[in-house]
């Protein structure tokens, strides 16, 4: 069974990465709200998040297993100065890496997707936090990562 990349694809990616640069520098560096990140830090956190996971990715593929460490997002977010970064750079880098990151999944064997794992670190590292004491697969965090991706691509999109 194929897992879902919830309809990214390169050519998704390339489509949004042409309405991400649409969008003007004052604007993305605005504070969404009082005390929340900018549409500019909330990119780096993805762009952080597609770094994090398509090591994880890969990881599993080599290692056999699903259990992965957590980062401290927050303070990746704030140690790499997105907000005193281009737009265009940061929509540059976030376009390459999820474009890679499809490339990755497409070639991934579904034995490998979908191969059970009594053992897995989601009930702390997933966006969509699954109960420790149930199975999961590869192909879990994969749907995760672009659920989590889909998320913050509405928050950085929407008016």
């Amino acid at each position: 069974m194929p897992v879902s990349t919830l309809g990214f694809d390169a050519d998704r990616i390339a489509k949004i990465s042409e309405d991400l640069f649409e969008l003007q520098e004052s604007y993305v560096a605005k504070p969404r709200k009082e005390g929340a990140w900018s549409r500019k830090q909330i990119l780096g956190h993805l762009i952080d998040s597609a770094s994090v996971n398509q090591q994880r990715i890969i990881e599993a593929q080599i290692s056999g297993s699903i259990v992965f460490e957590g980062y401290a997002h927050e303070k990746w977010v704030e140690l790499q100065g997105y907000q005193e970064q281009e737009w265009e750079e940061l929509v540059t880098l976030w376009c390459a890496l999820n474009m890679h990151i499809c490339t990755i999944v497409e070639v991934i064997p579904s034995d490998v997707l979908d191969k059970p794992h009594s053992e897995h670190s989601y009930a702390r590292t997933a966006f969509r936090e699954l109960p420790a004491d149930e199975p999961s697969t590869l192909g879990y965090l994969i749907e995760d990562y672009f659920a989590h991706l889909r998320y913050h691509l509405d928050q950085i999109l929407s008016k």
